[in-house]
């Protein structure tokens, strides 16, 4: 989508537009090539999501009244296609971690949800697929999780608790040693054991 920022008269106080796209050109901490100038959300097509706007508005309500020099964070922000069934995810897709780590391990589950194979007999609609990406053992940052993506209930739910577990650094190992709630759909973030594959930098390279 583009950006609105046509007919508010920047171009007559000297802002910055992209030519192209006509979104609003920033630094880092959201200021425009005016000093008075800040801009924020949408209009900078940066990360165009609702609660990453009002997190560039914190930081800049840090940066400007509390002197706390605060840029944008635009690591981990989960989010959410509030489709049918619904996707959530969070972090780096594999082809952007592969490429980022040099080499990561992809665990894939797919199952039926418990509460479907029998009370409501739905289970082969409701199927559920969960994908954890982790930086390979050799590389700097093994063993964090870099990236979770689903499709099936709940997701949006779900990809909120382990956005806050990614933003702290977690591990895979502290995916295995958390006890899951049974029976849940969630719990499967805990029982992920068995690797699928190994995707390197050279892979994506290839592709």
């Amino acid at each position: 989508r583009k950006p609105n920022s046509d007919k508010m008269g920047l171009e007559e106080v000297g802002v910055k537009l992209d030519e192209k796209s006509g979104k609003v050109l920033v630094d880092e901490y959201s200021k425009t090539n005016i000093d008075s100038i800040y801009a924020l959300g949408d209009v900078t097509d940066r990360m165009n999501l609702t609660p990453v706007a009002l997190m560039e508005g914190v930081s800049l309500a840090k940066t400007l009244f509390l002197g706390e020099a605060t840029k944008p964070d635009y690591d981990n922000v989960p989010s959410a296609i509030f489709s049918q069934p619904p996707i959530g995810t969070c972090g780096l897709t594999e082809e952007q971690a592969a490429t980022k780590y040099g080499s990561v391990d992809v665990y894939i589950e797919k199952f039926k949800p418990l509460k479907h194979t029998m009370p409501t007999g739905r289970a082969e609609q409701e199927q559920v697929l969960m994908k954890l990406i982790v930086v390979s053992d050799g590389q700097t940052g093994a063993g964090r999780v870099v990236g979770a993506h689903m499709c099936g209930a709940d997701s949006a739910e779900m990809m909120q608790g382990i956005a806050i577990a990614m933003k702290a650094g977690a591990l895979k190992s502290h995916f295995d040693s958390t006890v899951g709630i049974h029976p849940t759909s969630a719990e499967e973030w805990c029982t992920m054991r068995t690797k699928a594959r190994t995707t390197t930098a050279a892979d994506v390279n290839k592709s």
